[in-house]
């Protein structure tokens, strides 16, 4: 005797900034892997505003995870996609497609994480290091302060 199981269903909704919205229903066997990747889809479709560009990514997801390899092992140099996949998979020890990286770098890219240089033929990628920026009149305040103690 067969014993059938009832279908899992999962609806995810998500409205961005333009008003934008985006209904998602998964049904059917739905594992951890799985719901991962539907939370990187959703992550990759929201993006983040140009007021909110923190590090807000899916815990656990594949693009965190790659966000963190990246500021590990290249966190000053320039890296390929190929070279960011093999740094993915020294770390997890689980695969990710070239593909599947090449598209994350590129939002990372556009989001500011990284900047996107093409050498020849070939892209490469590097983390964007933001100076603390210190408001004008501080700066000069600062400037005068030091000006003021050398007299």
């Amino acid at each position: 005797m067969a014993v059938h199981r009832g279908k899992s269903k999962i609806r995810f909704e998500m409205t961005n900034e333009d008003g934008d919205k985006i209904v998602l229903i998964f049904e059917g066997r739905i594992s951890r892997e799985k719901l991962m990747q539907v939370a990187d889809l959703m992550e990759l479709y929201g993006g983040l505003s140009e007021s909110d560009r923190q590090e807000h990514y899916f815990e656990g997801s594949k693009l965190a995870k790659l966000a963190r390899v990246i500021s590990k092992y290249f966190p000053v140099t320039y890296f390929t996609s190929r070279e960011a996949v093999e740094a993915y998979i020294s770390e997890y020890r689980e695969p990710i497609s070239l593909s599947t990286t090449s598209t994350y770098l590129a939002r990372l890219s556009e989001r500011g994480f990284l900047e996107r240089r093409r050498f020849g033929g070939v892209i490469r990628y590097r983390v964007i290091r933001r100076q603390p920026q210190i408001p004008d009149e501080e700066r000069y305040t600062q400037r005068f302060e030091s000006y003021d103690r050398e007299f």
